[in-house]
């Protein structure tokens, strides 16, 4: 295959020249497509080559690839909407050599593009691991440093640069120097770093953390830290505070702090989770992109209504507690329950730890009783109360879950989401409501109908969809990919994880998503 010419960096105010790499005359899609096709031709080569021939050292080599595909037509808008991730691997005893290659027609931001977005070279003798070119880190919980990818969400920070890494018994150290991927471009202000670990004792481990960069118009701003983990039996405490400076200057705000603590008690049958988050001035960011990312203190949720109503984190001004309980009274009985509260920095609050107004709140319960080969009963029920959305609304939102077994591969799944929404103190209310309805032969097909509908247009002018139908057909095919099909119409809405939330537009034609391995 000939050598391609990567895409140059876009200057500002300078228009982006649409790829051409290979095909120039054919769509992206199309021309992505047929990439893909000869790629996987190698493998298919490799591997029929390697049963006629003896290759004496192949058993210390390892290749392997993988590709994610997502491919949505909307008939009503007239826009089709492709992304494409192509993931490559190759392992030579203390050698690791990486590279994904992606394309969006368009991305969530509207704009199309194909690149070579993440590459990296690794050396890994015994205890020392050095990466040259694009990679992610975490210091201590996220709070001075989190770099990493979710699909779901469209997020990807990668650092692109130099990062090394040892790992002794009883201690860690990492360097790193890189600059970060943004939405639109790489940033091009290099962080700087070094975050270190050592276990003093079985029981004890001591960290910290430092970061450094020059923002372009800003100045020289650092985050440092330090956090400490003990561990006994049936019991986990662990601690850490961090401290951000900005330059000094005139109409430079003043320096801001984070601190996290969390605790874990653990017996036989049951779990207690506390855990407590105070953060304020505390967002380390340079144009579109968040360098840290520590722990939002909210309930994770599955189920889609909920996860749409999702707390959104901000660094610059919070506070909040998280209580999780769980426990198994019996062995086909489960409980889980979560307690989670926000507040601000200003004003007077009832909470012991400090003042505030509420920003968000939630109380979360659920049960699950599984009836040996029979069904799966699962039922929950939420609280919760956002001032940060417009009408400070606060929602009440039951589940029942419902898994019925055929046979010992074959179920029935039945899912009910209902979520009844207060806002402007009574004056508006509605609900939105998911039905689901599954039939599943584990692990090779199942066969879903999802209704979802509202009533939110009766307290407001409506144009739009009222309901929403669709069907889901997952396949296994083969031991290698995975393949969805969805036809119908979808609401749109926000998609949330760990406080950091996407919109995730509506669909009203046809959806296909493949997994493959190679």
């Amino acid at each position: 295959m000939s050598k391609r010419r990567l895409p140059m960096k876009k200057k500002r105010g300078e228009k982006r020249v649409k790829s051409k790499i290979i095909f120039p005359n054919s769509p992206l899609i199309i021309r992505y497509l047929l990439f893909v096709i000869l790629f996987s031709s190698f493998f298919i080569l490799r591997f029929s080559v390697a049963q006629d021939f003896d290759f004496s050292d192949t058993d210390s080599w390892e290749i392997s690839a993988s590709n994610q595909l997502e491919y949505s037509l909307d008939k009503k808008n007239h826009q089709d909407i492709f992304h494409n991730w192509l993931d490559f691997n190759w392992t030579h005893d203390l050698y690791n050599v990486g590279l994904r290659y992606e394309a969006h027609q368009p991305d969530d931001r509207g704009k199309t593009y194909q690149e070579l977005s993440y590459r990296y070279f690794e050396l890994s003798p015994e205890f020392l691991t050095l990466t040259v070119g694009n990679y992610y880190a975490m210091f201590g919980r996220g709070l001075i440093l989190r770099s990493y990818e979710n699909r779901d969400l469209r997020h990807d920070d990668n650092l692109e640069g130099v990062k090394g890494t040892i790992d002794l018994d009883g201690f860690d150290l990492t360097l790193l120097g890189g600059t970060p991927r943004g939405k639109y471009e790489r940033i091009n202000d290099p962080l700087h770093g070094v975050d270190g670990k050592i276990a003093f004792f079985e029981w004890m481990t001591l960290g910290g953390s430092y970061l450094r960069t020059n923002i372009t118009d800003f100045g020289f701003v650092r985050l440092y830290g330090g956090n400490a983990g003990l561990t006994f039996p049936h019991l986990d405490l662990y601690g850490e505070y961090a401290r951000k400076d900005n330059p000094p200057g005139k109409y430079i705000e003043k320096d801001g702090d984070g601190i996290y603590l969390s605790s874990n008690l653990y017996y036989s049958g049951f779990g207690l989770s506390v855990e407590y988050k105070d953060y304020e001035r505390f967002e380390f960011i340079n144009k579109d992109v968040t360098y840290n990312n520590p722990p939002s203190l909210t309930k994770e949720h599955l189920y889609t209504l909920l996860n749409r109503h999702a707390y959104i984190l901000n660094l610059y001004d919070e506070k909040g507690l998280q209580i999780q309980t769980t426990s198994t009274p019996h062995e086909k009985l489960s409980l889980s329950a979560n307690f989670s509260h926000t507040t601000d920095h200003k004003g007077k609050s009832w909470w012991p730890y400090g003042h505030g107004e509420m920003i968000f709140s939630e109380i979360y319960g659920e049960m699950e009783y599984d009836y040996k080969d029979l069904a799966t009963i699962k039922g929950a029920f939420s609280r919760m109360e956002n001032k940060r959305e417009e009408g400070s609304p606060y929602y009440l939102a039951p589940v029942f879950d419902l898994t019925y077994y055929l046979s010992g591969q074959t179920s029935l799944i039945f899912l009910l989401e209902h979520l009844w929404t207060n806002k402007y103190d009574g004056k508006l209310t509605y609900y939105d409501q998911i039905i689901s309805l599954g039939l599943s032969h584990s692990p090779f097909i199942s066969l879903t109908f999802t209704h979802e509908r509202t009533t939110e247009w009766k307290t407001k002018d409506w144009s739009g969809k009222k309901r929403w139908f669709i069907v889901t057909l997952d396949l296994l095919m083969g031991e290698k990919h995975n393949l969805s099909l969805s036809i119908g119409s979808r609401r749109a809405g926000k998609v949330c994880s760990g406080g950091v939330c996407t919109d995730r537009p509506a669909l009203d034609g046809g959806e296909i998503k493949l997994l493959s391995q190679f």
